[in-house]
Formats: C-alpha cells, structure tokens, sequence
C-alpha cells in the first residue's frame, strides 16, 4: 500500500544528511508512537557542511524505530484511521513550517 515504511525514510534521510543535508523538524515528533502511524513527514534543508547534531538525531530515531518495530509491526489501519493519521501529519508539517519561517 506505501511506496516506503519511515524506516526507508529515515534511511534515506540519514544519506542525505551524510550528503550535507541538515534536519530542520524532528525524525521522532508527536506523541504517536513510530510502529502505529503510516505518516511521518521529516523536513530537510541543503547545507554546506556535516551536520553532526542531524546525524545524532536521524541515528536514534533509526535505532528507536527498528526497536518498535520488532515488538510490534504498524497495524493495517482501515482507510479512515490512516486518513485521520494523514491528517495529524498535515498539521504537524504545517505548524513546524510556519515555525521554521521564522528561524530562517
């Protein structure tokens, strides 16, 4: 049904930061718990040099979610309750945007 789980996500993401991409939201965001939800946006910006607080975070979030999902894969949600999920993501993007604006 997804093209990618957030563990390919964040995968990707952790390359990219290798690549001089630096984390402008948080890989592990939101009190729903990394094997329950099918969203997780992760806002990245180009940089000009390694950022090591980016590899930090993007590791752990890496680590914590393999942890999760071998106690526990992502259910298969019906079409509203990944709608619903869609939704949160959406509005968690937009208010960390919003925010983001202002820092750069």
């Amino acid at each position: 049904m997804y093209k990618d789980t957030y563990l390919e996500i964040l995968k990707e993401s952790r390359n990219l930061i290798h690549k001089g991409y630096e984390l402008l939201s948080h890989p592990m965001y939101s009190s729903i718990k990394l094997n329950e939800t099918p969203y997780r946006s992760i806002i990245l910006k180009k940089s000009n040099k390694l950022d090591t607080n980016s590899v930090l975070l993007i590791e752990e979030a890496i680590y914590i979610s393999n942890k999760f999902q071998n106690n526990k894969q992502t259910p298969n949600w019906t079409y509203n309750v990944i709608d619903d999920f869609r939704v949160i993501d959406l509005d968690i993007l937009s208010n960390t945007l919003e925010r983001i604006q202002y820092i750069l």
